[in-house]
């Protein structure tokens, strides 16, 4: 281990707050000889043993004492330790057992897929029950309880337990992990623990990465001492494709598909961008390896093989799918069976996967990206950098020599962003605004982050909140702004959701918001996409455009209950987002009436007002509208101008659909030759524009003329002109 301070600094000298509880911190000769377990006061399982004992294999364990010595002498310890170095499972168990930090440890994750498996993991090396002195808080689900001692949770959910904890009073320690990411509540999160040490000096703050270049965080906290620690490694070949690829899907099933039939033991991780990716590769790895695959059950250890196994579990991750369905990756199948499983890029850094031997890369990742100059997010397919590379290049090399595939020429390679590009100078700003604007802060535009948002970012962040009614003219919270910023979602749905009263459907808006919180519902296999289309089709409803789909499709799932996942099969549903869908509602409809949202629902009859409910989901996402040009025969953006077209997946896409001459969407996404498209869409009037925002009533913003042309007749008409 390298230990060293990277500034001059200083070290804090006064007394903590008092202490909540008192953790047992058993010393390693004690405990050795001791069969009880402190945190329970029970006699350790039959697996504790065992488990320590990798646990004691683990490269970061043998600077235990080292990083608790630390993290008690300094405000701040910063630490580098490589993909798979055991940094994100066992700090914060190193820490829980410093009698100093009486109160609890946090850690947090920029994914709740991670939140939620590492604390199944720390739960059971502790040989706790998950949800007592282990938990998780993730949005729309925690597992945690009085005596929870160490507690994992995502950036986003500290930010919102500093709402109503301003000081992070109830931590002793919080550590940021994966803080190379520079996702947006990441630097918020680090901003606002410099701004909470200022006031409180003895909490401590880790920050842990799995990359060296931390430059920028070292700046940020000046004086900290730095923790290197080494990875498990071992050398990985590279192998990169002498052309480019025209499908990298298609490519990656070819490409895993050799490795199972050409490579000796060890398990296959291949990196895609997204669910719909990840799904159509399982289906088709699946239908390539025909007899090879098998659904076994786990054999509780990884084989050491020398020969080609014989048969194949495939597995996707994402961070949407369950539990159940992750632990499923981490579980070793025994004999002649090689795992493949296809991931986004949370298996980069937010997850370990051991027995992985094989990687290939497709070189991108889904990012989005705000454009400030049409006030528009934009979902698309993007490089990696270098860094993110070579991280998931180390997946491959951690217990033994591996390879990796790369899906690009060493030409395109050499042309990849070294590292990551914060989100922050890509993101929309709007609802971290909200949020600051909430916890006090008084001038945003002087809140400390490591790389400050662009200032057009910023003005337009507070332009919309006052189309929004959150800000007002001295561009302070407004009462309804307040009342915006406790709903955990996004400001456009939070908007929706607390103005579907006023239209009589608060209920059905909450079933909206909770479909589209779920992610990916539709499954699509490639070898029965007919058949999937089919059910589809018969569940949607192509008058009220997706918005309403979604709810028909919720509510059908909610009457088959009982036997939800044959339900889903049968329709070519994903059961898990649907459950997911199905917790989030009653969490968002129990929310509401906390709020005194009056929580109504217009669903009668297996029907659905769906004027009433797209009239409630255009009060969020006004500024989302486009109109279909009659001279360029495409639909244009309001905004900008912009040409978008329904995605084949939307029931305003399909042939022979409605073209209203209005639509409001969730959000742009980017495929390549393809252009611009909307998933999510459904038809508005432009009387109903008028009726909810100066926006369309005065719009100064608006500069194609069709457009306005259009609003301008629209207006003639509500007032009794002519046109």
């Amino acid at each position: 281990m390298d230990l060293k301070r990277s500034r001059d600094g200083t070290t804090a000298d006064s007394d903590d707050r008092a202490r909540v509880h008192q953790p047992p911190a058993p010393q390693p000769a004690a405990a050795a000889l001791c069969d009880i377990n402190p945190w329970t006061k029970r006699p350790y399982s039959a697996s504790y043993h065992r488990i320590r004992a990798g646990r004691a294999q683990l490269p970061v364990y043998g600077h235990k004492a080292a990083i608790q010595a630390t993290v008690r002498q300094h405000p701040v310890t910063l630490l580098v330790g490589e993909t798979g170095s055991g940094k994100t499972t066992q700090v914060a168990q190193f820490l829980a057992e410093v009698p100093q930090f009486a109160n609890k440890i946090a850690c947090t994750q920029p994914r709740r897929i991670a939140a939620v498996s590492v604390a199944a993991r720390v739960a059971d090396e502790m040989d706790v029950t998950l949800g007592e002195q282990v938990g998780y808080h993730v949005r729309f689900d925690s597992k945690q309880s009085e005596c929870t001692e160490v507690l994992f949770l995502t950036d986003g959910m500290l930010l919102r337990e500093c709402l109503s904890d301003p000081d992070c009073g109830k931590f002793s320690v919080v550590i940021v992990d994966e803080a190379h990411e520079r996702t947006i509540d990441t630097d918020t999160v680090l901003g606002l623990l410099k701004r909470i040490l200022q006031r409180r000096p003895m909490l401590r703050v880790v920050v842990m990465s799995a990359t060296l270049d931390i430059e920028k965080i070292e700046s940020f906290f000046p004086g900290a001492p730095l923790v290197r620690v080494s990875g498990r490694r071992h050398d990985v070949s590279v192998h990169y494709m002498p052309h480019p690829v025209k499908d990298y899907v298609e490519t990656a099933v070819a490409c895993v598909t050799q490795i199972h039939e050409r490579e000796a033991g060890g398990d296959i991780l291949c990196f895609l961008t997204g669910v719909a990716e990840i799904e159509n590769a399982v289906a088709k790895t699946k239908l390539a390896l025909g007899d090879a695959v098998v659904e076994g059950g786990a054999a509780g250890k990884h084989p050491e093989q020398r020969e080609r196994p014989r048969h194949v579990v495939v597995l996707p991750l994402y961070g949407t799918l369950q539990l159940e369905e992750q632990k499923k990756v981490f579980q070793a199948y025994g004999d002649h069976v090689r795992k493949i499983i296809f991931s986004t890029n949370i298996a980069e850094t937010s997850v370990t996967i051991d027995g992985v031997v094989y990687v290939v890369d497709c070189g991108y990742q889904k990012q989005t990206l705000y454009a400030s100059e049409g006030r528009m997010d934009y979902l698309l397919p993007a490089v990696i950098s270098k860094a993110a590379a070579e991280q998931r290049k180390g997946r491959a090399g951690r217990t033994k020599p591996g390879k990796c595939y790369r899906l690009f020429t060493m030409e395109n390679y050499e042309k990849f962003p070294d590292q990551t590009y914060p989100e922050i100078l890509r993101n929309n700003f709007v609802n971290t605004l909200l949020l600051l604007l909430q916890l006090g802060v008084a001038n945003p535009c002087d809140f400390p982050f490591i790389d400050a948002p662009p200032d057009t970012n910023m003005e337009e962040a507070f332009y919309q909140l006052m189309y929004f009614g959150a800000v007002d003219e001295e561009l302070q919270l407004t009462a309804f702004g307040r009342q915006l910023a406790l709903v955990p979602l996004d400001v456009c749905l939070a908007r929706m959701l607390l103005k579907s009263a006023s239209h009589g459907c608060a209920a059905d808006a909450a079933v909206v918001a909770a479909m589209l919180q779920a992610g990916q519902v539709f499954l699509r296999p490639a070898h029965k996409a007919q058949q999937a289309d089919q059910m589809h089709a018969a569940l949607l409803d192509p008058t009220g455009g997706d918005h309403a789909g979604l709810f028909h499709v919720f509510h059908a799932y909610y009457r088959h209950q009982n036997s939800g996942e044959q339900f889903c099969y049968e329709h070519f549903l994903r059961h898990q987002s649907l459950q997911q869908a199905l917790k989030v509602y009653h969490q968002l409809r129990a929310l509401m009436a906390t709020m005194q949202v009056p929580v109504r629902s217009t669903y009668r009859d297996n029907v659905v007002d769906t004027v009433a409910l797209r009239k409630a989901i255009l009060e969020g996402y006004f500024m989302q509208v486009a109109y279909w040009s009659v001279e360029r025969s495409t639909y244009l953006t309001v905004r900008d101008g912009m040409p978008i077209r329904p995605h084949p997946q939307s029931s305003l896409g399909k042939k022979g659909a409605p073209r209203p001459p209005w639509i409001l969407y969730d959000r742009i996404e980017v495929q390549g030759d393809a252009g611009a498209c909307v998933r999510v869409a459904c038809g508005v009037d432009v009387s109903w524009l008028l009726e909810v925002s100066t926006f369309y009533t005065n719009p100064t913003e608006i500069n194609d003329g069709e457009i306005l042309v259009a609003l301008d007749r629209a207006k003639e008409q509500q007032t009794g002109g002519t046109s």
